[in-house]
């Protein structure tokens, strides 16, 4: 993904809305996207196939999969940085 990539979204009365994309997740067999305008951040699924997909809102409970997933990368990424394997030292 390039940076600053956007799509238009259409909401269910027919309103356009420019997002940006912040980021692509693979979970479970599907792709999520995270996308942005201003103060609002949705989490999509990505349903269909390449050239013809749409997004749709993702669940409550695949939000909070998600979530959890990334702070657990989040950390691990942060013990990496700092040097800490989460391993106790051999003495």
């Amino acid at each position: 993904m390039s940076d600053n990539e956007y799509i238009t979204v259409e909401d269910d009365e027919g309103n356009e809305k420019v997002f940006q994309v912040d980021a692509m997740f693979d979970m479970e067999d599907h792709s999520y996207a995270m996308i942005t305008s201003g103060d609002e951040t949705l989490v999509m699924r990505v349903e269909g196939k390449e050239g013809k997909q749409s997004l749709v809102s993702a669940t409550e409970d695949e939000i909070e999969n998600l979530m959890d997933a990334y702070n657990l990368a989040i950390d691990a990424t942060i013990e990496e940085e700092d040097g800490d394997d989460g391993g106790h030292p051999i003495h």
